[in-house]
């Protein structure tokens, strides 16, 4: 399996994946944090594949429990250990992958922190510390703030991942065509990779409508038209933008002032988290909106997009845009 971008992650889990190695142990645990689809599944995946050991994917809400989690430690490679614990020979440490780890109760991150800690957990009949084999718990977040300070300083190894670069997003693109066995003209890859986010899960998804809608031509290439119908019946504009993202921008533009979240949520029909969660992170980092103390407002640039793109036809830009908008 190739991966693509994030190089310098990478490179530092390979050097201390050979390190623990050649001292016989454990991975530390290690902590990946980032927009969802930017390649924490895949890359915690693979760690586990090039040093051939097993590969265990859990979701927090299987770990609610005290037996729960003694569950999972059951699971783990027990090879090239005697009765107490030692180590008799070259061991394969478990790599344990838990998506969404901020999820975790407080009480099952405390719990997993012994384990991790101590590589030892109390028994379920007596209460006494039984000695658990080494493994690595690779934990992805796309909000690593509200875990438990003492859960996430046992996270050694703590990594953040962002969105890929506009050449990387073509090069996956380019993979995946080369996986699916598709051909794709470069305009129409470049038409999806300008949408795509530097989002891997949302770059593919895009090329696999772009697929279908081949296949519904009999055709046997994507080409630019056939990625443009697909974007227009998506209702996806040439920046990437949603529907959801316009309206909210539409009602700030209208506006004029900061909105708060809730009255926000309101106006434009959409739940807190959608807003908080899905809709304003691309337009933050597309610097269309700004988070204020009195709540959501649009910027100049973003009402200048809205102008510029016809949302509310061709204007005189500069005299639409006045001084209640944040400069970037």
């Amino acid at each position: 399996m190739n991966l693509i971008g994030n190089e310098r992650i990478r490179t530092q889990i390979e050097i201390a994946a050979k390190s623990a190695i050649r001292r016989n142990t454990a991975l530390p645990h290690i902590l990946f944090s980032g927009a969802a689809g930017c390649g924490k599944t895949s890359t915690a995946r693979k760690l586990a594949h090039d040093i051939r050991v097993d590969f265990l994917s859990v979701l927090p809400d299987s770990l609610k429990t005290v037996d729960d989690v003694w569950h999972l430690m059951e699971r783990l490679n027990y090879d090239s250990y005697n009765e107490y614990g030692d180590r008799t020979g070259p061991i394969k440490p478990s790599i344990v992958f838990i998506d969404e780890i901020h999820n975790l109760s407080m009480k099952t991150q405390e719990t997993l922190g012994v384990a991790m800690e101590n590589w030892a957990l109390e028994s379920k009949s007596n209460g006494k510390l039984i000695w658990l084999p080494y493994f690595t718990i690779v934990g992805a977040t796309t909000n690593d703030g509200i875990l438990s300070k003492p859960f996430r300083d046992r996270f050694k190894l703590r990594f953040l991942f962002k969105p890929y670069t506009f050449e990387e997003s073509e090069m996956i693109l380019s993979e995946h065509c080369r996986r699916l066995g598709i051909g794709i003209d470069s305009m129409a890859r470049s038409a999806i990779a300008r949408r795509g986010r530097g989002v891997p899960r949302i770059l593919v998804g895009y090329l696999e409508r772009a697929r279908d809608r081949m296949l519904y031509e009999d055709d046997e290439r994507v080409t630019l038209e056939m990625v443009e119908e697909t974007f227009r019946s998506l209702n996806i504009d040439k920046e990437g933008l949603t529907e959801a993202e316009i309206k909210i921008l539409m009602i700030l533009f209208e506006a004029k002032e900061a909105i708060g979240l809730e009255n926000l949520s309101v106006l434009s029909g959409e739940a807190h988290k959608t807003i908080q969660n899905s809709v304003e992170p691309y337009l933050i980092q597309k610097g269309f909106l700004l988070r204020t103390g009195k709540g959501r407002k649009i910027t100049e640039k973003g009402g200048e997009y809205l102008l510029q793109e016809g949302y509310y036809g061709k204007k005189n830009i500069r005299r639409e845009i006045d001084a209640t908008y944040v400069r970037k």
